[in-house]
């Protein structure tokens, strides 16, 4: 998965701010005692689209499945032939779901 990050950035560089996003990301756990987002999802208001491909080997079924059981209003898509970086593979269907669903929120929000 670092490959294309190295080949864009460089080594020295994405090591440098990988190791930082890893500090922060430890210390915001840390600090939260192990909860990064559990109790913040129940304040979402805003509709929420959740895409994730079934074949990602870095995010669980059961992560996106928790996140659409408690975001009031969220939608799930699942794209079966998805991984981790689907919305560059299949950019096309993305950009769509997207698209349509960015769409259908402002008709809403004009009535």
């Amino acid at each position: 998965m670092r490959s294309p990050f190295m080949a864009l950035y460089g080594q020295k560089y994405f090591q440098t701010q990988w190791s930082k996003w890893v500090d922060a990301y430890g210390a915001y756990f840390e600090k939260r005692n192990g909860d990064i987002c559990i109790q913040d999802l129940q304040k979402i208001r805003a509709k929420t689209l959740i895409i994730h491909g079934l074949k990602d080997q870095l995010v669980p079924l059961e992560h996106p499945d928790y996140l659409h059981a408690n975001i009031k209003g969220s939608r799930l898509y699942i794209m079966p032939e998805g991984k981790h970086n689907l919305h560059l593979r299949y950019y096309r269907e993305f950009n769509f779901l997207a698209e349509h669903f960015l769409k259908e929120k402002d008709k809403r929000s004009h009535l």
